[in-house]
């Protein structure tokens, strides 16, 4: 068994997380695209970065964007220059819709003009959210510090360890762990290196505090320890390795909040 990640998968799902309301009882869960931009500004140019971004997030709004962007940066983690912008919920149509109106209003153009000089290089991606498998209740927290694990795929993984998330994540919503304090939303990355991504949320520092009993200690109390040990172990199989950040939602660089917010 891999012991690094399944101490990672038990860390974060006794974790409080939430970016945004969500009821997985509800009779619809919010579409489950995400667009995500990681930036990395010049080296010596950070400043300069984040003043013409803060600039021009906010020219777009008053162009007439529709989509809205919350910008974060790392507070935990390797890379603390890098800046990552995030646009959620939509569904593929909507992305045909979002690129017809950065053609019509010059965005992208504008960005290219006033910001690219200030950076390094660009990363794009899609995520898919598993709202099914995931629990963000109406009352969840909003940050502004967000702790996201991610695992990369390992090549010819097999479906185990998908079955294995599914089953410990129903197990958590069906079976008494889910509350406001315990939420969790897991999203899939498309684009690049094969990724899957638990989020949690986090109203301070001391928020990070786990709870008294783990998610291991409630699954192995559910299932019993040669089980529960059996489950985790599925999970961790089709890993290779894992990471940890905490990222700071940075609202001088995120779109202005909308009048209906």
């Amino acid at each position: 068994m891999n012991k690094p990640l399944l101490i990672t998968l038990i860390t974060v799902l006794m974790m409080p997380l939430g970016l945004m309301a969500q009821d997985e009882e509800a009779d619809e869960a919010p579409p489950p695209l995400t667009s995500t931009w990681y930036m990395v500004p010049k080296k010596g140019m950070e400043a300069e970065f984040a003043e013409a971004a803060a600039a021009e997030i906010k020219a777009r709004a008053e162009k007439g964007e529709t989509r809205q962007w919350q910008a974060y940066r790392p507070v935990v983690g390797d890379n603390l220059a890098v800046v990552h912008y995030r646009s959620c919920c939509f569904n593929w149509a909507d992305e045909d819709a979002a690129q017809a109106e950065d053609a019509e209003l010059g965005l992208g153009a504008s960005w290219n003009e006033n910001v690219g000089p200030y950076v390094d290089h660009y990363h794009h991606y899609f995520e898919r959210a598993d709202w099914e498998n995931s629990h963000w209740p109406d009352t969840g927290t909003s940050g502004p510090l967000f702790g996201v694990t991610t695992w990369q795929w390992k090549m010819g993984a097999g479906p185990g360890p998908g079955q294995a998330r599914k089953k410990l994540s129903q197990m958590g919503i069906n079976d008494g762990w889910a509350s406001d304090e315990n939420n969790w939303a897991w999203f899939s990355r498309i684009g690049g290196a094969p990724q899957l991504s638990i989020v949690s949320s986090f109203e301070n520092y001391a928020d990070m505090e786990p709870p008294e009993q783990s998610f291991f200690e409630f699954v192995t109390e559910q299932l019993g320890e040669e089980e529960a040990g059996a489950v985790f172990a599925q999970f961790n199989s089709g890993f290779a390795s894992s990471d940890y950040t905490v990222w700071g939602l940075d609202t001088d660089l995120s779109s202005p909040a909308s009048d209906e917010e």
